[in-house]
């Protein structure tokens, strides 16, 4: 009788699957979040979070959007000044997009 040696079943992070499906779809969301997790309280205009980056503010402005509309990042507008972007304050998204860089 020979016993086989059986690894312990992974446990798989539901929370962070959705997460990725619903906020990475894109290489572009990608490195936004990417950089917000590295950069979590950072508050910065879109040519400035392109120049990070090394894309153009035109490439980025729609996934912006949509990010914004997610919920996960923050959009503060003032007159006369650009507009102003910054990660959710929101704690369960905030551990995640830090999770997604890890």
């Amino acid at each position: 009788m020979s016993l086989l040696y059986q690894t312990p079943p992974k446990q798989v992070d539901v929370d962070f699957l959705v997460f990725v499906q619903r906020y990475a779809t894109d290489l572009l969301k990608w490195d936004i979040l990417t950089f917000f997790a590295h950069h979590p309280d950072f508050c910065g205009s879109l040519p400035q979070i392109a120049q990070h980056l090394k894309r153009s503010s035109h490439s980025l402005q729609s996934d912006f959007g949509d990010l914004v509309l997610l919920g996960i990042l923050v959009q503060t507008r003032h007159p006369d000044a650009p507009t102003l972007y910054q990660l959710t304050n929101d704690p369960h998204l905030r551990q995640m997009t830090l999770k997604f860089a890890a």
